[in-house]
């Protein structure tokens, strides 16, 4: 028996925190995050990434995910490139993992439907926060108005999907809410 979650949030939403409740309660995560950064550790990927991007991107022979994100999140275009080459041989790694997996499984993924991955979930769950919200986490993670405003217009396209949790409280009541979630809903389904 295999049921595949996805879940979806902008940043800032509490996204992983979810993921993390439901690990808590047995699922199997998926984190694209982490694949994304496994992924950018792939000669192919360097190269092409060289190619395109410079050797600027790059911190001796790894790419710095923090130059490389202050460019791709001021430009749409230069975005689109990376998930050119990126996203193809995370949809591999992923879709091996899958295929490892029985049980309660949560791929956690703020852009699950630009990686085309809702094709393999059985349904699909969005976590939402009110912006005020967003925007003091990810201040509390580091970043500043600027960084944070341009990431969140490159996620844009992340929309509510049938089910939606909202996280605009404290972490118990978000606790709560996904084990309601969880008993009402996944429980019928497994």
């Amino acid at each position: 028996m295999k049921l595949i979650i996805g879940l979806t949030g902008k940043i800032g939403s509490g996204k992983s925190t979810v993921a993390q409740i439901f690990r808590e309660l047995g699922a199997h995560i998926i984190d694209v995050d982490k694949i994304g950064h496994e992924v950018l550790q792939n000669q192919e990927v360097k190269n092409s990434l060289r190619e395109i991007f410079g050797e600027v991107i790059f911190d001796g022979v790894n790419v710095d995910r923090k130059k490389l994100a202050s460019i791709v999140f001021s430009d749409p275009k230069k975005l689109s490139i990376l998930e050119r080459i990126t996203h193809p041989k995370m949809r591999e790694k992923i879709t091996e993992e899958l295929n490892s997996l029985t049980g309660l499984i949560v791929i956690d993924a703020a852009i699950l439907h630009r990686l085309k991955l809702e094709k393999l979930c059985d349904f699909v769950i969005t976590v939402v926060a009110p912006m005020d919200k967003t925007v003091e986490r990810l201040k509390q993670k580091g970043m500043n108005e600027d960084e944070i405003y341009r990431r969140l217009a490159c996620q844009e396209d992340i929309t509510d999907t049938e089910y939606v949790i909202v996280n605009d409280s404290d972490l118990s009541s978000l606790r709560e809410k996904i084990k309601s979630f969880y008993n009402r809903v996944i429980k019928s389904k497994m």
